[in-house]
This record gives structure tokens, sequence and C-alpha cells, in this order.
């Protein structure tokens, strides 16, 4: 069975936290060798081992990401709970006045034709057409 939207955002997220890791590895590395004198040669070539390996760590993480990437764009926006998401977005926060341009902004924080840029894309759509058609009241 093919992985979700949520499925595959919550692969990005973890690559992303993967990413962040490495980092924390480094700092790790960075802060013993700021001690060498206090240990032993073996501590200074596995600081030394994992910086060498890191960028390559690195690459593999990004090329996993770009995949889950590529897989996620693949996919169709759901019309109907862009739909549901608009109508929950016009209910929660009642004026359409406000709601247009914060979902015009969620929009914007993704990569133009993304399945997340799609998707706000789409629940924009409804946010509008249930405006012009009327359903909604501006105060």
């Amino acid at each position: 069975m093919p992985l979700t939207a949520k499925e595959l955002t919550d692969l990005v997220t973890e690559t992303i936290k993967a990413r962040k890791s490495v980092d924390k590895v480094l700092d790790f590395v960075d802060l013993m060798n700021n001690h060498l004198d206090e240990f032993s040669e073996e501590v200074m070539e596995s600081g030394k081992r994992i910086k060498e390996i890191t960028p390559e760590i690195e690459s593999l993480i990004e090329r996993i990401k770009f995949h889950i990437n590529n897989e996620l764009n693949k996919l169709p926006v759901d019309v109907d709970n862009a739909r549901d998401s608009a109508s929950k977005l016009i209910l929660y926060h009642g004026d359409i006045i406000h709601v247009i341009p914060w979902a015009e902004t969620q929009k914007s924080n993704y990569e133009v034709n993304s399945y997340w840029w799609r998707y706000w894309e789409e629940i924009n759509k409804h946010i509008r057409e249930q405006f012009e058609r009327g359903a909604v009241k501006t105060p």
C-alpha cells in the first residue's frame, strides 16, 4: 500500500532530525578534540574518522530526503480533504478577511507545485469559492 502524504511528510521531518543529529555528533567530536590531552590516541582517531565520514552521511540523508519529497510531490491532492479543511478554517477563524491571507501565507512556505503548495492552493480555491458564492459573510 502506498504511503500517504502525512506519512511521507513525517519521513521528511525525520530526515531533518537525522541531519540535525549529525550536527550534534560533530559538536561532540569538536568537544572531544578540545580535550585530547586527557584521552588516548584512540579517541583522537575515532573523532577523526567521524569527521571523515560525515560528508557522506550528510549526502545520503539529503538523497533520501530528495527521493521522499519526489514521491510526496507525485501525490494528487485530495480535493474533498482540502474542501473540508477550508470549511474548518472558515468555521474556526470566523472572519474570511483573515483566513484568505493566512492560507496564502501557508502556501508561500512551500516550493511552487510541491504537494503542500498544491494542497494550500486547493484550500485557497475553496475559500474564495465560498466567499464568492456568499456562503461566508465578512463581519
